[in-house]
């Protein structure tokens, strides 16, 4: 799909550099997907609970002998 964007030239240059890619297309699609994935990732991890590791040794062994 063609279409027209107005993206920031240094910003561009930035991101493939780090990239390691030399075509802006390959560039701004790399940059879509992680962003995508990251979002995703932030979706499912709101969707699950905390829990709360800061457990003493003692407290640790307790838990493996309830199992």
């Amino acid at each position: 799909m063609r279409t027209t964007l107005y993206v920031d030239r240094q910003l561009l240059k930035e991101a493939m550099r780090l990239a390691n890619v030399k075509k802006m297309t390959e560039t701004v699609n790399l940059a879509l997907a992680e962003f995508v994935h990251r979002r995703k990732m932030e979706e499912l991890a709101s969707c699950l609970g905390t829990l709360d590791l800061n457990l003493t040794q003692a407290g640790l062994e307790q838990l493996r002998r309830d199992e």
